[in-house]
Protein backbone atom coordinates (compact mmCIF):
# COMPACT_ATOMS: atom_id res chain seq x y z
CA UNK A 1 0.00 0.00 0.00
CA UNK A 2 2.75 2.42 0.95
CA UNK A 3 4.44 1.81 -2.92
CA UNK A 4 1.29 2.63 -4.19
CA UNK A 5 0.33 5.84 -2.62
CA UNK A 6 4.02 6.68 -2.80
CA UNK A 7 3.99 5.94 -6.75
CA UNK A 8 0.53 8.05 -7.09
CA UNK A 9 1.93 10.80 -4.80
CA UNK A 10 5.11 11.16 -7.33
CA UNK A 11 3.08 11.97 -10.54
CA UNK A 12 0.66 13.91 -8.66
CA UNK A 13 2.67 17.24 -8.82
CA UNK A 14 2.51 17.21 -12.58
CA UNK A 15 -0.70 18.56 -11.69
CA UNK A 16 0.70 21.92 -10.40
CA UNK A 17 2.17 22.81 -14.12
CA UNK A 18 -1.27 23.39 -15.31
CA UNK A 19 -3.64 24.74 -12.44
CA UNK A 20 -6.13 26.70 -15.06
CA UNK A 21 -6.96 23.69 -16.46
CA UNK A 22 -7.47 21.48 -13.04
CA UNK A 23 -9.28 23.85 -11.05
CA UNK A 24 -11.70 24.56 -14.19
CA UNK A 25 -12.00 20.33 -15.05
CA UNK A 26 -12.84 19.97 -11.43
CA UNK A 27 -15.38 22.86 -11.64
CA UNK A 28 -17.59 21.83 -14.01
CA UNK A 29 -17.34 17.81 -13.52
CA UNK A 30 -18.97 19.00 -9.66
CA UNK A 31 -21.58 20.82 -11.85
CA UNK A 32 -22.19 18.09 -13.58
CA UNK A 33 -22.78 15.73 -10.79
CA UNK A 34 -24.81 18.42 -8.99
CA UNK A 35 -26.82 18.95 -12.36
CA UNK A 36 -27.47 15.53 -12.88
CA UNK A 37 -28.78 14.97 -8.99
CA UNK A 38 -30.58 17.67 -9.52
CA UNK A 39 -32.55 16.54 -12.23
CA UNK A 40 -33.35 13.41 -10.83
CA UNK A 41 -34.38 15.02 -7.24
CA UNK A 42 -36.33 18.31 -8.96
CA UNK A 43 -38.45 15.00 -11.41
CA UNK A 44 -39.44 13.48 -8.54
CA UNK A 45 -40.54 16.53 -6.94
CA UNK A 46 -42.46 17.73 -10.31
CA UNK A 47 -44.29 13.78 -10.04
CA UNK A 48 -44.88 14.14 -5.86
CA UNK A 49 -46.68 17.49 -6.60
CA UNK A 50 -48.58 16.53 -9.36
CA UNK A 51 -49.96 13.51 -7.77
CA UNK A 52 -50.86 15.41 -3.75
CA UNK A 53 -52.12 18.90 -5.62
CA UNK A 54 -55.22 19.16 -7.52
CA UNK A 55 -53.93 22.09 -9.61
CA UNK A 56 -49.93 22.44 -9.37
CA UNK A 57 -48.15 25.31 -10.95
CA UNK A 58 -45.61 23.24 -12.96
CA UNK A 59 -44.10 25.60 -14.99
CA UNK A 60 -41.70 27.60 -13.13
CA UNK A 61 -39.75 23.13 -12.31
CA UNK A 62 -39.71 22.36 -15.50
CA UNK A 63 -38.34 25.60 -16.44
CA UNK A 64 -35.70 24.74 -13.59
CA UNK A 65 -35.82 20.91 -14.94
CA UNK A 66 -34.55 21.74 -18.46
CA UNK A 67 -32.16 23.98 -17.69
CA UNK A 68 -30.46 21.79 -15.40
CA UNK A 69 -30.36 19.51 -18.41
CA UNK A 70 -28.99 21.83 -20.48
CA UNK A 71 -25.68 22.43 -17.51
CA UNK A 72 -25.07 18.75 -17.19
CA UNK A 73 -25.28 18.81 -20.78
CA UNK A 74 -22.65 21.35 -21.38
CA UNK A 75 -20.88 20.61 -18.37
CA UNK A 76 -20.51 17.19 -19.45
CA UNK A 77 -18.94 18.33 -22.59
CA UNK A 78 -16.60 20.55 -21.15
CA UNK A 79 -15.48 17.66 -18.42
CA UNK A 80 -14.71 15.62 -21.44
CA UNK A 81 -12.80 18.47 -23.14
CA UNK A 82 -10.86 20.00 -20.46
CA UNK A 83 -9.80 17.00 -18.46
CA UNK A 84 -8.18 15.03 -21.12
CA UNK A 85 -6.62 18.49 -22.43
CA UNK A 86 -5.47 18.42 -18.89
CA UNK A 87 -4.34 14.65 -19.05
CA UNK A 88 -2.59 15.36 -22.62
CA UNK A 89 -0.69 18.00 -21.65
CA UNK A 90 0.80 16.47 -18.96
CA UNK A 91 1.40 13.00 -21.30
CA UNK A 92 2.85 15.03 -23.91
CA UNK A 93 5.37 17.11 -21.24
CA UNK A 94 6.47 13.66 -19.50
CA UNK A 95 6.90 11.78 -23.16
CA UNK A 96 8.97 14.69 -23.66
CA UNK A 97 11.16 14.46 -20.34
CA UNK A 98 10.93 10.34 -20.94
CA UNK A 99 12.70 10.73 -24.12
CA UNK A 100 15.20 12.95 -22.68
CA UNK A 101 16.25 11.07 -19.81
CA UNK A 102 16.40 8.02 -22.19
CA UNK A 103 18.73 10.39 -24.15
CA UNK A 104 20.76 11.03 -20.82
CA UNK A 105 21.19 7.47 -19.43
CA UNK A 106 21.80 6.03 -22.79
CA UNK A 107 23.75 3.40 -23.84
CA UNK A 108 24.80 2.80 -20.60
CA UNK A 109 22.01 2.98 -18.75
CA UNK A 110 19.84 1.23 -20.68
CA UNK A 111 22.04 -2.12 -20.64
CA UNK A 112 19.86 -5.02 -19.12
CA UNK A 113 16.81 -3.09 -20.59
CA UNK A 114 14.61 -5.10 -22.79
CA UNK A 115 13.20 -3.04 -26.13
CA UNK A 116 9.85 -4.49 -25.83
CA UNK A 117 9.66 -3.09 -22.02
CA UNK A 118 11.04 0.66 -22.90
CA UNK A 119 8.04 0.35 -25.60
CA UNK A 120 5.56 -0.71 -23.67
CA UNK A 121 6.95 2.20 -20.53
CA UNK A 122 7.21 4.82 -23.50
CA UNK A 123 4.18 3.89 -24.80
CA UNK A 124 1.47 1.97 -22.53
CA UNK A 125 2.56 2.88 -19.64
CA UNK A 126 2.29 6.68 -20.22
CA UNK A 127 -1.20 6.18 -21.72
CA UNK A 128 -2.60 4.15 -18.77
CA UNK A 129 -1.20 7.59 -16.77
CA UNK A 130 -4.43 9.30 -18.65
CA UNK A 131 -6.95 7.50 -16.54
CA UNK A 132 -5.01 9.04 -13.43
CA UNK A 133 -4.68 12.61 -14.88
CA UNK A 134 -8.15 12.62 -17.02
CA UNK A 135 -10.20 10.76 -14.58
CA UNK A 136 -9.36 9.87 -11.23
CA UNK A 137 -7.45 13.15 -9.48
CA UNK A 138 -9.79 16.19 -10.76
CA UNK A 139 -12.92 14.08 -10.37
CA UNK A 140 -11.33 13.38 -6.93
CA UNK A 141 -11.67 17.09 -5.57
CA UNK A 142 -15.30 17.58 -7.02
CA UNK A 143 -16.01 14.62 -5.05
CA UNK A 144 -15.56 16.12 -1.83
CA UNK A 145 -16.86 19.21 -2.71
CA UNK A 146 -19.99 17.50 -3.75
CA UNK A 147 -20.12 15.14 -0.54
CA UNK A 148 -20.30 18.27 1.47
CA UNK A 149 -22.82 20.09 -0.63
CA UNK A 150 -25.13 17.02 -0.54
CA UNK A 151 -24.29 15.86 3.03
CA UNK A 152 -25.38 19.74 3.73
CA UNK A 153 -29.10 19.56 2.01
CA UNK A 154 -29.43 16.10 3.65
CA UNK A 155 -29.00 17.32 6.95
CA UNK A 156 -31.19 19.87 6.57
CA UNK A 157 -33.88 17.85 5.13
CA UNK A 158 -33.36 14.61 7.34
CA UNK A 159 -31.00 15.91 9.70
CA UNK A 160 -28.28 14.07 11.89
CA UNK A 161 -29.95 10.91 10.72
CA UNK A 162 -28.00 11.52 6.86
CA UNK A 163 -24.82 10.91 8.55
CA UNK A 164 -25.33 7.51 7.74
CA UNK A 165 -25.28 8.42 4.25
CA UNK A 166 -21.85 9.00 4.69
CA UNK A 167 -21.18 4.95 5.19
CA UNK A 168 -22.55 4.72 1.41
CA UNK A 169 -19.78 7.37 0.51
CA UNK A 170 -17.11 5.95 2.21
CA UNK A 171 -17.62 2.62 1.19
CA UNK A 172 -16.71 2.61 -2.47
CA UNK A 173 -13.56 4.53 -1.72
CA UNK A 174 -12.63 1.96 1.09
CA UNK A 175 -12.86 -0.80 -0.71
CA UNK A 176 -10.41 -0.17 -3.15
CA UNK A 177 -7.97 1.10 0.03
CA UNK A 178 -7.95 -2.16 1.76
CA UNK A 179 -7.74 -4.09 -1.12
CA UNK A 180 -4.69 -1.81 -2.58
CA UNK A 181 -2.05 -4.20 -1.88
CA UNK A 182 -3.89 -6.79 -4.07
CA UNK A 183 -4.45 -4.27 -6.42
CA UNK A 184 -0.84 -3.31 -6.98
CA UNK A 185 0.52 -7.25 -7.05
CA UNK A 186 -2.51 -7.48 -10.06
CA UNK A 187 -1.36 -4.64 -11.40
CA UNK A 188 2.36 -5.31 -11.91
CA UNK A 189 1.66 -8.42 -13.35
CA UNK A 190 -0.86 -7.14 -15.19
CA UNK A 191 1.87 -4.71 -17.02
CA UNK A 192 4.70 -7.20 -16.75
CA UNK A 193 2.56 -9.50 -19.00
CA UNK A 194 1.70 -7.03 -21.15
CA UNK A 195 5.19 -6.21 -21.71
CA UNK A 196 6.22 -9.71 -22.21
CA UNK A 197 3.93 -10.24 -24.98
CA UNK A 198 4.83 -6.86 -26.45
CA UNK A 199 8.84 -8.44 -26.22
CA UNK A 200 7.64 -11.35 -28.09
CA UNK A 201 5.61 -9.97 -30.26
CA UNK A 202 8.25 -8.05 -31.62
CA UNK A 203 10.72 -10.67 -31.80
CA UNK A 204 7.77 -12.74 -33.79
CA UNK A 205 8.08 -9.78 -36.57
CA UNK A 206 11.82 -8.17 -36.27
CA UNK A 207 13.42 -12.13 -35.95
CA UNK A 208 10.63 -14.05 -38.17
CA UNK A 209 13.44 -15.31 -40.75
CA UNK A 210 15.22 -16.88 -37.56
CA UNK A 211 12.36 -18.52 -36.33
CA UNK A 212 11.57 -19.80 -39.78
CA UNK A 213 15.06 -20.98 -40.16
CA UNK A 214 15.59 -22.41 -36.46
CA UNK A 215 12.37 -24.42 -37.28
CA UNK A 216 11.53 -22.41 -34.30
CA UNK A 217 8.19 -20.71 -35.25
CA UNK A 218 6.08 -23.32 -33.48
CA UNK A 219 7.56 -22.83 -30.11
CA UNK A 220 7.81 -19.14 -30.70
CA UNK A 221 3.74 -19.18 -31.00
CA UNK A 222 2.96 -21.36 -28.47
CA UNK A 223 4.90 -18.91 -26.11
CA UNK A 224 3.32 -16.17 -27.37
CA UNK A 225 0.09 -18.22 -26.64
CA UNK A 226 1.15 -18.87 -23.19
CA UNK A 227 1.53 -15.18 -22.09
CA UNK A 228 -1.55 -14.39 -23.81
CA UNK A 229 -3.45 -16.74 -21.78
CA UNK A 230 -1.49 -15.60 -18.22
CA UNK A 231 -2.22 -12.09 -19.15
CA UNK A 232 -5.65 -12.82 -19.62
CA UNK A 233 -5.73 -14.41 -16.54
CA UNK A 234 -4.42 -12.02 -14.45
CA UNK A 235 -7.34 -9.79 -15.99
CA UNK A 236 -9.58 -11.91 -14.75
CA UNK A 237 -8.54 -11.60 -11.51
CA UNK A 238 -8.60 -8.20 -11.78
CA UNK A 239 -11.66 -8.16 -12.90
CA UNK A 240 -13.08 -10.55 -10.08
CA UNK A 241 -11.19 -8.22 -7.54
CA UNK A 242 -12.98 -5.47 -8.97
CA UNK A 243 -16.77 -7.02 -8.62
CA UNK A 244 -16.21 -7.98 -5.28
CA UNK A 245 -15.16 -4.25 -4.13
CA UNK A 246 -18.31 -3.20 -6.20
CA UNK A 247 -20.59 -5.30 -4.62
CA UNK A 248 -19.48 -4.83 -1.28
CA UNK A 249 -20.11 -0.73 -1.99
CA UNK A 250 -23.86 -1.30 -3.39
CA UNK A 251 -24.67 -3.65 -0.41
CA UNK A 252 -23.57 -1.07 2.00
CA UNK A 253 -25.88 1.87 0.11
CA UNK A 254 -28.57 -0.81 0.04
CA UNK A 255 -28.22 -1.35 3.32
CA UNK A 256 -27.83 2.31 4.19
CA UNK A 257 -30.92 3.67 1.69
CA UNK A 258 -33.49 1.10 3.40
CA UNK A 259 -32.12 1.84 6.67
CA UNK A 260 -33.34 5.57 6.75
CA UNK A 261 -36.09 4.76 4.53
CA UNK A 262 -37.52 2.85 6.92
CA UNK A 263 -37.07 5.52 9.99
CA UNK A 264 -38.32 8.36 7.74
CA UNK A 265 -41.63 6.02 6.72
CA UNK A 266 -42.16 5.27 10.36
CA UNK A 267 -41.84 8.97 11.03
CA UNK A 268 -44.41 10.05 8.12
CA UNK A 269 -46.76 7.42 9.90
CA UNK A 270 -46.62 9.57 12.93
CA UNK A 271 -46.76 12.60 11.34
CA UNK A 272 -43.28 14.19 11.98
CA UNK A 273 -41.89 14.50 8.75
CA UNK A 274 -43.93 15.74 5.80
CA UNK A 275 -45.03 12.73 3.02
CA UNK A 276 -44.35 14.95 0.18
CA UNK A 277 -40.72 15.27 0.98
CA UNK A 278 -40.01 11.73 1.60
CA UNK A 279 -39.68 10.44 -1.84
CA UNK A 280 -37.29 13.46 -2.62
CA UNK A 281 -35.26 12.67 0.62
CA UNK A 282 -34.59 8.72 -0.48
CA UNK A 283 -34.20 10.19 -4.17
CA UNK A 284 -30.70 12.36 -3.04
CA UNK A 285 -29.82 9.40 -0.62
CA UNK A 286 -29.43 7.45 -3.77
CA UNK A 287 -27.88 9.98 -5.97
CA UNK A 288 -25.51 10.54 -3.24
CA UNK A 289 -23.15 8.32 -3.62
CA UNK A 290 -23.33 8.96 -7.50
CA UNK A 291 -20.12 11.28 -7.32
CA UNK A 292 -18.36 8.74 -5.46
CA UNK A 293 -19.04 5.89 -7.36
CA UNK A 294 -17.83 7.65 -10.34
CA UNK A 295 -14.47 7.74 -8.76
CA UNK A 296 -14.41 4.27 -7.69
CA UNK A 297 -14.49 2.87 -10.50
CA UNK A 298 -11.06 4.62 -11.34
CA UNK A 299 -9.71 3.61 -7.73
CA UNK A 300 -10.39 -0.01 -8.87
CA UNK A 301 -7.19 0.47 -11.52
CA UNK A 302 -4.87 2.11 -9.31
CA UNK A 303 -2.99 -0.72 -8.39
CA UNK A 304 -2.31 -1.25 -12.33
CA UNK A 305 -1.94 2.78 -12.50
CA UNK A 306 0.64 2.97 -9.96
CA UNK A 307 2.91 0.08 -11.08
CA UNK A 308 2.60 2.44 -14.62
CA UNK A 309 3.60 5.13 -12.76
CA UNK A 310 6.29 3.44 -10.76
CA UNK A 311 7.90 2.17 -14.75
CA UNK A 312 7.81 5.33 -15.70
CA UNK A 313 9.38 6.83 -12.73
CA UNK A 314 12.61 4.04 -12.67
CA UNK A 315 13.22 5.75 -15.94
CA UNK A 316 13.10 9.59 -15.38
CA UNK A 317 14.90 8.95 -12.22
CA UNK A 318 17.28 6.72 -13.47
CA UNK A 319 21.03 7.76 -11.86
CA UNK A 320 22.74 9.84 -14.82
CA UNK A 321 25.73 7.61 -15.97
CA UNK A 322 28.18 10.97 -16.24
CA UNK A 323 28.36 13.68 -14.19
CA UNK A 324 26.37 16.71 -14.91
CA UNK A 325 28.89 19.31 -14.22
CA UNK A 326 31.97 19.62 -16.53
CA UNK A 327 35.41 19.26 -14.48
CA UNK A 328 38.15 22.22 -15.17
CA UNK A 329 41.01 19.38 -15.78
CA UNK A 330 44.92 20.01 -17.08
CA UNK A 331 45.37 20.37 -20.57
CA UNK A 332 47.92 17.63 -21.86
CA UNK A 333 50.76 19.25 -24.20
CA UNK A 334 51.89 17.14 -27.30
CA UNK A 335 48.86 14.61 -27.29
CA UNK A 336 47.40 16.79 -30.67
CA UNK A 337 44.42 14.23 -32.38
CA UNK A 338 45.83 11.61 -30.03
CA UNK A 339 43.37 9.60 -28.18
CA UNK A 340 44.87 8.25 -24.59
CA UNK A 341 43.93 6.25 -21.79
CA UNK A 342 46.17 6.52 -18.76
CA UNK A 343 45.63 3.60 -16.06
CA UNK A 344 42.32 3.47 -16.94
CA UNK A 345 39.94 1.03 -14.30
CA UNK A 346 36.36 0.61 -15.07
CA UNK A 347 34.27 -1.44 -13.12
CA UNK A 348 30.29 -3.11 -15.18
CA UNK A 349 28.26 -4.67 -12.45
CA UNK A 350 30.86 -5.03 -9.70
CA UNK A 351 33.51 -7.07 -12.31
CA UNK A 352 36.38 -5.00 -13.55
CA UNK A 353 36.36 -4.87 -17.22
CA UNK A 354 39.27 -2.44 -17.42
CA UNK A 355 42.52 -2.94 -15.26
CA UNK A 356 44.92 -0.22 -15.07
CA UNK A 357 45.40 -0.25 -18.85
CA UNK A 358 47.49 2.71 -20.70
CA UNK A 359 47.13 2.68 -24.34
CA UNK A 360 47.13 5.34 -27.21
CA UNK A 361 46.43 6.02 -30.63
CA UNK A 362 48.61 8.51 -32.12
CA UNK A 363 46.99 11.74 -33.61
CA UNK A 364 46.10 10.64 -37.83
CA UNK A 365 47.53 7.21 -37.17
CA UNK A 366 45.25 3.72 -36.98
CA UNK A 367 45.82 1.32 -34.21
CA UNK A 368 44.05 -2.22 -33.29
CA UNK A 369 42.94 -3.35 -30.56
CA UNK A 370 42.75 -6.77 -30.19
CA UNK A 371 41.82 -9.69 -27.15
CA UNK A 372 39.40 -12.59 -26.67
CA UNK A 373 35.66 -11.97 -25.87
CA UNK A 374 35.32 -9.38 -22.68
CA UNK A 375 38.87 -8.40 -22.72
CA UNK A 376 37.21 -5.04 -22.82
CA UNK A 377 37.57 -3.90 -25.87
CA UNK A 378 34.46 -2.23 -26.73
CA UNK A 379 34.48 -1.00 -23.26
CA UNK A 380 37.50 1.08 -24.32
CA UNK A 381 35.62 2.38 -27.30
CA UNK A 382 32.74 3.33 -25.26
CA UNK A 383 34.94 5.21 -22.60
CA UNK A 384 36.38 7.15 -25.80
CA UNK A 385 32.65 8.10 -27.03
CA UNK A 386 32.09 8.98 -23.62
CA UNK A 387 29.13 7.16 -22.75
CA UNK A 388 30.31 6.46 -19.37
CA UNK A 389 34.00 7.30 -16.89
CA UNK A 390 36.17 5.55 -15.70
CA UNK A 391 36.19 4.73 -12.11
CA UNK A 392 39.81 5.73 -12.27
CA UNK A 393 42.36 7.08 -14.42
CA UNK A 394 41.94 9.12 -17.29
CA UNK A 395 40.44 8.95 -21.27
CA UNK A 396 41.78 11.92 -23.03
CA UNK A 397 41.20 13.44 -26.56
CA UNK A 398 43.78 15.58 -28.00
CA UNK A 399 45.02 16.65 -24.62
CA UNK A 400 41.77 16.99 -23.01
CA UNK A 401 40.24 14.71 -20.51
CA UNK A 402 36.79 13.88 -21.51
CA UNK A 403 35.58 14.52 -18.04
CA UNK A 404 36.48 18.14 -18.69
CA UNK A 405 34.44 18.58 -22.21
CA UNK A 406 30.54 18.91 -22.42
CA UNK A 407 29.93 15.01 -24.11
CA UNK A 408 27.60 15.56 -26.97
CA UNK A 409 30.47 18.60 -27.72
CA UNK A 410 33.10 15.63 -28.19
CA UNK A 411 31.20 12.83 -29.75
CA UNK A 412 30.57 15.81 -32.58
CA UNK A 413 34.26 15.14 -33.38
CA UNK A 414 33.86 11.28 -32.99
CA UNK A 415 32.39 8.72 -35.08
CA UNK A 416 31.78 5.08 -34.06
CA UNK A 417 31.23 2.55 -36.97
CA UNK A 418 29.62 -0.66 -34.66
CA UNK A 419 30.02 -4.13 -35.65
CA UNK A 420 26.27 -3.72 -36.54
CA UNK A 421 25.15 -0.36 -36.83
CA UNK A 422 21.93 0.41 -36.54
CA UNK A 423 19.70 1.71 -39.64
CA UNK A 424 16.64 3.85 -38.63
CA UNK A 425 13.10 3.91 -39.84
CA UNK A 426 13.27 6.43 -42.90
CA UNK A 427 14.68 7.24 -45.98
CA UNK A 428 18.74 7.53 -46.77
CA UNK A 429 18.60 11.10 -46.92
CA UNK A 430 16.84 11.18 -43.41
CA UNK A 431 19.72 8.64 -41.75
CA UNK A 432 22.42 10.06 -43.54
CA UNK A 433 21.31 13.64 -42.25
CA UNK A 434 21.81 12.43 -38.88
CA UNK A 435 25.57 12.29 -39.24
CA UNK A 436 25.40 16.32 -40.22
CA UNK A 437 22.03 18.31 -40.11
CA UNK A 438 23.18 20.65 -42.06
CA UNK A 439 24.84 18.19 -45.25
CA UNK A 440 23.37 19.30 -48.98
CA UNK A 441 22.71 16.82 -51.40
CA UNK A 442 26.41 16.73 -52.90
CA UNK A 443 27.91 16.24 -49.66
CA UNK A 444 25.52 13.20 -49.44
CA UNK A 445 26.26 11.34 -52.42
CA UNK A 446 29.82 11.73 -51.66
CA UNK A 447 29.42 10.60 -48.87
CA UNK A 448 27.55 7.47 -50.36
CA UNK A 449 30.46 6.96 -53.29
CA UNK A 450 33.09 6.99 -50.73
CA UNK A 451 31.25 3.72 -48.81
CA UNK A 452 30.21 2.15 -52.07
CA UNK A 453 26.69 2.82 -52.15
CA UNK A 454 26.05 5.55 -54.96
CA UNK A 455 24.80 2.80 -57.75
CA UNK A 456 21.93 1.07 -55.28
CA UNK A 457 20.68 4.26 -53.62
CA UNK A 458 20.56 5.56 -57.48
CA UNK A 459 19.05 2.40 -58.62
CA UNK A 460 16.24 2.54 -55.95
CA UNK A 461 15.16 6.11 -56.72
CA UNK A 462 17.94 8.33 -54.90
CA UNK A 463 18.30 9.89 -51.35
CA UNK A 464 14.27 9.90 -50.75
CA UNK A 465 13.69 5.58 -51.61
CA UNK A 466 12.92 4.32 -47.99
CA UNK A 467 15.17 1.84 -46.24
CA UNK A 468 12.63 -0.15 -44.25
CA UNK A 469 11.75 -0.79 -40.62
CA UNK A 470 15.08 -0.96 -38.91
CA UNK A 471 17.00 -1.02 -42.56
CA UNK A 472 15.29 -4.37 -43.49
CA UNK A 473 14.58 -3.35 -47.58
CA UNK A 474 18.69 -3.56 -47.10
CA UNK A 475 21.15 -6.59 -46.94
CA UNK A 476 23.24 -6.64 -44.07
CA UNK A 477 26.26 -5.21 -46.25
CA UNK A 478 24.23 -2.55 -47.52
CA UNK A 479 22.89 -1.81 -44.02
CA UNK A 480 26.92 -1.55 -43.09
CA UNK A 481 27.47 0.61 -45.77
CA UNK A 482 24.65 3.33 -44.78
CA UNK A 483 26.74 3.44 -41.52
CA UNK A 484 29.90 4.15 -43.26
CA UNK A 485 28.14 6.58 -45.52
CA UNK A 486 27.59 8.49 -42.30
CA UNK A 487 30.88 8.19 -40.86
CA UNK A 488 32.15 9.50 -44.40
CA UNK A 489 29.77 12.50 -44.20
CA UNK A 490 30.31 13.22 -40.10
CA UNK A 491 34.38 13.63 -41.43
CA UNK A 492 35.71 13.21 -37.94
CA UNK A 493 38.52 13.79 -36.00
CA UNK A 494 38.53 10.24 -34.16
CA UNK A 495 37.32 7.19 -36.20
CA UNK A 496 36.26 3.97 -34.14
CA UNK A 497 35.72 1.07 -36.18
CA UNK A 498 34.14 -2.14 -33.73
CA UNK A 499 34.78 -5.08 -36.53
CA UNK A 500 32.94 -3.20 -38.97
CA UNK A 501 33.08 -6.37 -41.29
CA UNK A 502 31.87 -8.90 -38.91
CA UNK A 503 29.80 -11.49 -39.76
CA UNK A 504 29.49 -10.68 -43.86
CA UNK A 505 30.68 -13.05 -46.04
CA UNK A 506 34.55 -12.61 -47.29
CA UNK A 507 33.62 -10.53 -50.82
CA UNK A 508 31.32 -8.35 -48.82
CA UNK A 509 34.06 -7.79 -45.90
CA UNK A 510 36.78 -6.58 -48.62
CA UNK A 511 34.70 -4.07 -49.56
CA UNK A 512 33.76 -2.72 -46.31
CA UNK A 513 37.37 -2.75 -45.25
CA UNK A 514 38.03 -0.99 -48.15
CA UNK A 515 35.76 1.63 -47.24
CA UNK A 516 36.69 1.64 -43.94
CA UNK A 517 40.22 1.99 -45.37
CA UNK A 518 39.25 5.14 -47.49
CA UNK A 519 37.81 6.42 -44.48
CA UNK A 520 40.40 6.24 -42.07
CA UNK A 521 42.95 7.69 -44.21
CA UNK A 522 44.79 10.85 -42.43
CA UNK A 523 42.91 10.43 -39.46
CA UNK A 524 42.86 9.15 -36.09
CA UNK A 525 41.59 5.81 -36.03
CA UNK A 526 41.38 2.78 -33.53
CA UNK A 527 40.48 -0.13 -35.43
CA UNK A 528 38.76 -3.14 -33.06
CA UNK A 529 39.35 -6.21 -34.95
CA UNK A 530 40.56 -9.95 -35.45
CA UNK A 531 40.59 -9.71 -38.98
CA UNK A 532 44.34 -10.34 -40.53
CA UNK A 533 43.90 -7.77 -43.23
CA UNK A 534 42.73 -5.10 -41.01
CA UNK A 535 45.30 -6.14 -38.11
CA UNK A 536 48.38 -6.13 -40.77
CA UNK A 537 47.58 -2.50 -41.87
CA UNK A 538 47.36 -1.16 -38.51
CA UNK A 539 50.14 1.34 -37.79
CA UNK A 540 50.83 -0.63 -34.31
CA UNK A 541 48.15 -2.58 -31.90
CA UNK A 542 47.54 -3.38 -28.08
CA UNK A 543 46.89 -6.55 -27.04
CA UNK A 544 43.94 -6.81 -24.17
CA UNK A 545 43.55 -9.63 -21.67
CA UNK A 546 41.09 -9.66 -19.39
CA UNK A 547 41.10 -5.73 -19.07
CA UNK A 548 44.78 -5.67 -18.88
CA UNK A 549 47.37 -4.50 -21.49
CA UNK A 550 49.31 -7.65 -21.94
CA UNK A 551 51.65 -6.59 -25.75
CA UNK A 552 51.77 -4.08 -27.65
CA UNK A 553 54.00 -3.72 -31.23
CA UNK A 554 53.23 -4.27 -35.06
CA UNK A 555 51.88 -7.13 -36.16
CA UNK A 556 55.05 -9.25 -37.48
CA UNK A 557 56.89 -7.82 -33.99
CA UNK A 558 53.94 -9.48 -31.98
CA UNK A 559 53.60 -12.19 -34.26
CA UNK A 560 57.22 -13.20 -33.46
CA UNK A 561 57.11 -12.23 -29.72
CA UNK A 562 53.94 -12.44 -28.30
CA UNK A 563 52.02 -15.75 -27.12
CA UNK A 564 48.75 -14.28 -26.77
CA UNK A 565 48.65 -12.28 -29.73
CA UNK A 566 49.31 -15.91 -32.14
CA UNK A 567 46.66 -17.43 -29.98
CA UNK A 568 44.07 -14.81 -31.17
CA UNK A 569 45.22 -15.07 -34.67
CA UNK A 570 44.99 -18.43 -34.18
CA UNK A 571 41.51 -18.89 -32.89
CA UNK A 572 40.32 -16.23 -35.67
CA UNK A 573 42.17 -18.51 -38.40
CA UNK A 574 40.07 -21.80 -36.83
CA UNK A 575 36.97 -19.83 -37.08
CA UNK A 576 37.35 -19.10 -40.80
CA UNK A 577 38.25 -22.51 -41.43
Amino acid sequence: MKQTFTDLVSIMGRLGEFKRLLIGSVLVIALHQIALILVSVVSVWITTRLVSEDHPQLFLPFLVLFSLAIVHALCYLYDAWWSHQLAYQILARMRIDLYAAIQRIAPRGLSGRRTGDLTATAMNDMEQLEWFYAHTAPVAVAVLINTIIIESVLIALIGPLVLLVLISMVLPILMPWLLAPIQRKQGERVRAGLSSLKSLGLDSVVGARELYALGQREEHTRRVLEMSALVQRDKLAQATRKSIESAGSAFGAAAVSIAILAVLTGRVIEGTYPAQLLPVAIVLIGMATLPVLSLAGMLGIMGEVSSCAHRVNEILDAPDPLPSTVLDLPFVEGEKDAAVGESVTYRYEGEAALKEATLSVPGGRTVALVGPSGAGKSTFAHLLMRFMDPDSGSVRFSGHDLRGIDPDEHRLEVALVPQNGHVFSGTFRSNLLLADWNADDTMMWEALNAAGLEDLVKSLGGLDAPVGDRGTALSGGERQRVVLARAFLRQPRLLILDEPSANLDPELEREITESATRLRQGRTTLVISHRLASLADAESIWVLDSGRVVAHGSHETLKRDSADYRRILADQSDAES
